[in-house]
Formats: C-alpha cells, structure tokens, sequence
C-alpha cells in the first residue's frame, strides 16, 4: 500500500499512501481508517528492515514477520480516496528481533491515528 519512502534513518521511517477505489474497506470514495494498521506495519516493516541491515548487514535473511497491535487511537473514521496518508514511524524498544514501534499517521497534516506496533521477525540461514 505504500507509495513512497520519503525518509528512513536509524531514528524514524516516514512513508506516503495514497487510497485508491482497489484498496481494501474501500465503500463511498472513502476507505476505513483501519487501514491505517496495515500502513502502519508497512512502514514499522521498512524501519525494521533498515535497522537490522545496519546492524547486521548484507548477511540479514528474514523469513517471516508477526506484528502485533500492542495500542490504537483511530482520530477518524475514514479517509477519502485520493487524499494521501502520511505515515512516520520510530522505535520504542528493541531486543534481538523483537522491536516495539509507535507510528503516527497523518492526512493533511491533521493527526488520523496512533499506533503502537509489536514486531517480531524470524531470521534464517540463506542457504
């Protein structure tokens, strides 16, 4: 669902989406702003990923991801179709391939929702 990556460094990944009629929860020109979990784990994904290849390395080989909705604050109940969603993330907590991301989305600058995402991948030999 994420168009663009605007940024990604060791402290935050912003990214942009924006709905479209083939997006899912999608009824009226509007999509459910409970698509904001999945932008969310979308972005809170890219952060994860960048993070562990600084740490690690080419040598990162990731075989699955488990993220779960530790906390949600929804600030409104859709968005327009068009209108794009901006997403920042940044870590919380981190240990070994478990990390905790809180995310803010955005759409027009106006706050759309708080997310805080638990992230658990598993690493495995490439071979």
């Amino acid at each position: 669902m994420i168009d663009r990556l605007v940024a990604v460094n060791r402290r935050g990944a912003v990214t942009e989406a924006t709905p479209t009629r083939r997006w899912p929860l999608r009824q009226a020109g509007h999509v459910s702003s409970l698509v904001a979990v999945e932008i969310s784990a979308q972005t809170a994904g890219i952060l994860v990923g960048y993070q562990e290849r600084q740490h690690r390395g080419a040598t990162l080989h990731g075989k699955g991801w488990l993220v779960g909705i530790k906390n949600a604050a929804f600030h409104q109940q859709r968005f327009r179709i068009g209108k794009t969603i901006r997403t920042h993330a940044r870590p919380v907590f981190s240990y070994q391939t478990f990390h905790e991301i809180e995310t803010e989305v955005l759409v027009d600058r106006t706050p759309a929702a708080h997310i805080v995402l638990q992230v658990f991948w598993t690493e495995t030999d490439p071979s």
